[in-house]
């Protein structure tokens, strides 16, 4: 499961990642952070692989 650790996400720009996610599973949230819709995303890592502030993380839940 890719989740977003808001803690490294700058949110304050509209996130590269909705344009890099090959099925369209990242969207913005009001305060600006990535949110990722579990039953769209495919878990191919894109994100994770993509996120210069590696704000993407995979975890195994």
């Amino acid at each position: 499961m890719i989740q977003v650790d808001k803690n490294l996400c700058p949110h304050n720009h509209v996130c590269p990642l909705i344009r890099i996610c090959p099925v369209g599973a990242i969207s913005q949230d009001a305060e600006g952070y990535p949110v990722v819709d579990h039953e769209l995303c495919i878990e191919c890592e894109e994100c994770v692989r993509t996120c210069f502030k590696k704000a993407m993380v995979s975890t195994d839940e």
